[in-house]
């Protein structure tokens, strides 16, 4: 039986352990959405796919989907978001990733987030510290409001209507920023998941 070969960008938001050598990763892509593709024995140190399957990691990657779900035949690593930007910046990868496994529910493409999330991780090169927090806020808020958990209003329309990230806005979200955790904190506990 021959399979067809699907290939794209992607994003590596989560990487599990299986069995011996395989493993499990949930990837943001920019054509199939999230999904969760195994590599068979991707920990084998002569594996091919080892090096790129990494979390946090760029990639463009090659998959198969089988009657027992996605698996991944080639991969190629362009750029690992947790080593090339500032060390302050990975808490952001890390808790923007767990909000975006956790809150996608089901296989779709979605390209509007994958290049939302791409702008807003690629703007962590630029990002001072003290300003990772109104980041990760308002990138929350902007997938929350694609996902259909986030209604526009009058507070959070001026945060959604511009999808580029800039110092600009991340000023601006300071001056709103104890109301725009009000409705993601609202949001995440209606979606009980």
């Amino acid at each position: 039986m021959s399979y067809h070969i699907y290939t794209t960008d992607g994003i590596i938001l989560k990487r599990t352990g299986s069995g011996e050598a395989d493993i499990y990763v949930h990837i943001l892509t920019r054509d199939l959405g999230l999904i969760l593709a195994g590599a068979r024995s991707a920990r084998l140190s002569v594996s091919k796919l080892r090096p790129a399957l990494q979390e946090y990691s760029r990639v463009k990657v090659s998959l198969i989907k089988s009657k027992s779900g996605w698996k991944i035949t080639n991969v190629a690593e362009s750029e690992n978001l947790f080593f090339s930007g500032p060390v302050h910046s990975r808490r952001l990868l890390v808790q923007v990733s767990v909000v975006l496994v956790k809150m996608i529910v089901g296989e779709y493409p979605q390209k509007d987030i994958y290049e939302l999330i791409d702008r807003s991780f690629s703007f962590l090169k630029k990002v001072d510290e003290e300003d990772l927090p109104n980041l990760e806020v308002l990138t929350v808020l902007r997938v929350l409001h694609r996902l259909g958990y986030v209604e526009g209003g009058l507070l959070v329309n001026r945060f959604l209507q511009d999808s580029e990230f800039n110092k600009q806005i991340l000023t601006e979200v300071v001056e709103s920023k104890k109301e725009i955790v009000s409705v993601i904190n609202k949001a995440l506990k209606e979606s009980q998941l």
